[in-house]
């Protein structure tokens, strides 16, 4: 074959393999999944894992399995919990690679948890908190604001905070000096994941 022959082929071929990749799209984020994990979850000591999925480039749902230990915090011997969270996100500015996007979002989800407290008197005997050894299941839903940063390099950070109610459906171990049928639910959520 001659020189000129192979030179001429090696050029179609680098032409044509360029010409094809500029037509290859982007995948877009329809067809993608962000997985994250909420870092503020290394104080409970447990992983909350969070699987996202966009339906449009305004609107996407999340799936969360939430857990974690608490011990000694807030006069609580041991408070433990776990559950899940389904929650709708609507995004003010369209969720794309390479910008910062707000976002409302309503969320349900089940919680289970289990509190104990060994009551303690002060010395001078003016404080005090009575023991306490709870455990309930319980449904919990609310709201929330939080903004969502994708990088090109497809990182996920978002960041959330949510209030809500929730309510005891089951409890296995009441608490006698408690007649409390339901709880405030509040959430600081910091993710970081990437979009697959």
């Amino acid at each position: 074959m001659p020189y000129y022959f192979r030179s001429l082929l090696l050029a179609l071929t680098f032409l044509m393999g360029t010409s094809a990749h500029s037509q290859e799209t982007e995948r877009g984020l329809t067809k993608r999944v962000m997985i994250k994990t909420n870092v503020l979850s290394l104080f409970a000591r447990k992983p909350t894992i969070s699987v996202e999925k966009a339906f449009s480039r305004t609107f996407a749902a999340e799936v969360s399995f939430v857990q974690g230990v608490f011990n000694d915090f807030m006069f609580t011997d041991q408070y433990n919990y776990n559950g899940f969270l389904l929650r709708a996100k609507k995004y003010i500015i369209d969720l794309e690679f390479g910008s910062i996007s707000p976002y409302a979002n309503v969320y349900v989800g089940t919680l289970r948890r289990n509190i104990q407290t060994k009551g303690q008197t002060g010395n001078n005997g003016w404080f005090s908190y009575p023991s306490k050894d709870f455990s309930a299941n319980s449904v919990r839903g609310g709201g929330g604001l939080g903004l969502c940063y994708l990088t090109k390099s497809k990182f996920v950070i978002d960041g959330q905070i949510n209030l809500g109610y929730g309510k005891y459906t089951k409890i296995y171990k009441p608490d006698p000096n408690s007649q409390s049928n339901g709880y405030l639910d509040a959430q600081v959520w910091l993710s970081f994941g990437y979009c697959f």
